[in-house]
């Protein structure tokens, strides 16, 4: 269709044609089947949309490229993640901050505690599955005392499930209130038990827990506490023999130390080293001898003269006499350790 001055309008899409040929879709009047913007074959022949060879169209809207947002999104899960795992960290972190909290609030509030009925957990020996689960046999490598041994090897229990009377243990546990503090008493000592007697059992229990428990008011005096624990050697129906290694901690070194009481079952009356054994010059000569077959070379008691070793011997303060199934244990304390020898002659 034809206009002024060249101008008309399309009759195919209605745009506004100059000269013959449409804007907009490119229809022209001479070529009635030119397809124009699509590129596409005409009547003569292949020709270009308009707008040349840049194939664009003044009229048509014109479309921006789209950023792709695929590494926003993976960097944004990240930071997510990251966030996620702070936040876990963080609740963790609390969780064992309030248990530790809680733990030494309980621990305040429990400065000691005694118990009667177990061994650091070993409970009673003289319960029917003791013996199978703790008591043992020499097959476990346990030293296990005999009166054939040539001499006692090592202070151990020697307990006994036949008797009258029983043992079980009681423990003691004291640290200071100060949760910075390492200073510490533990204390692991026997119970007697008997049924008819109890007055006198507990005057038994009073002098061997005052012995065993000796230290638990001065274990401050050391720089990490100390530690008790008591064994019972020896014992049947006339009397039981209770020794105790003390270990007191100090920053570099453990001082150890040796004690022992020996009571009578039927009165609960203390026997005297006096009348376990008598300290004289033959029983020092039986010292030395007995102490360089048990123990080697020991420099201390090396270095003493005769009249020196009788009274570390006879010292009521550092001497300890005890029974095991061996025989009589007898030696003495002394600066940085102690030293025991066994006496066969004076057998139980």
């Amino acid at each position: 269709m034809s206009g002024r001055d060249g101008y008309g309008f399309c009759p195919r899409c209605g745009a506004l044609m100059q000269d013959g040929i449409c804007r907009s879709c490119g229809y022209s009047e001479g070529n009635p089947w030119h397809r124009g913007a699509e590129g596409q074959q005409t009547g003569t022949g292949w020709t270009e949309p308009y707008g040349g060879a840049q194939g664009q169209n003044p009229q048509a809207p014109v479309i921006k490229p789209v950023k792709n947002k695929k590494g926003n999104g993976r960097t944004v899960g990240i930071i997510c993640a990251v966030i996620g795992i702070l936040c876990v960290a963080a609740i963790v972190l609390f969780m064992i901050f309030s248990i530790r909290k809680v733990v030494r609030e309980v621990e305040k509030e429990m400065p000691d505690y005694h118990s009667e009925d177990g061994y650091f957990g070993y409970g009673n020996p003289y319960e029917d599955d003791w013996y199978d689960n703790y008591g043992g046999d020499s097959s476990d490598g346990e030293y296990v005392p005999d009166e054939k041994d040539d001499y006692y090897k090592e202070i151990t229990d020697a307990t006994s499930g036949d008797l009258d009377y029983q043992v079980i243990w009681g423990t003691l546990s004291l640290r200071p209130e100060d949760e910075d503090d390492g200073c510490t008493y533990e204390c692991v000592y026997p119970v007697l038990t008997g049924e008819g007697e109890e007055e006198k059992y507990a005057a038994m229990n009073r002098v061997i827990e005052d012995l065993v428990c000796k230290y638990k008011g001065r274990y401050r005096e050391y720089a990490s506490g100390a530690s008790s624990y008591g064994y019972v050697t020896y014992m049947d129906e006339e009397k039981i023999s209770v020794a105790v290694r003390h270990s007191f901690y100090e920053k570099k070194t453990t001082v150890p130390r040796v004690e022992a009481v020996t009571l009578r079952v039927d009165n609960g009356e203390v026997i005297s080293h006096e009348e376990m054994a008598e300290v004289d010059e033959e029983l020092v000569w039986q010292f030395r001898s007995r102490n360089t077959y048990q123990n080697g070379k020991v420099e201390f008691v090396d270095g003493l003269s005769d009249e020196e070793l009788m009274e570390y011997l006879k010292s009521g303060e550092d001497s300890v006499m005890f029974y095991t199934p061996v025989g009589l244990e007898i030696g003495f304390n002394y600066d940085g350790g102690w030293v025991t020898v066994t006496l066969k002659t004076n057998t139980v």
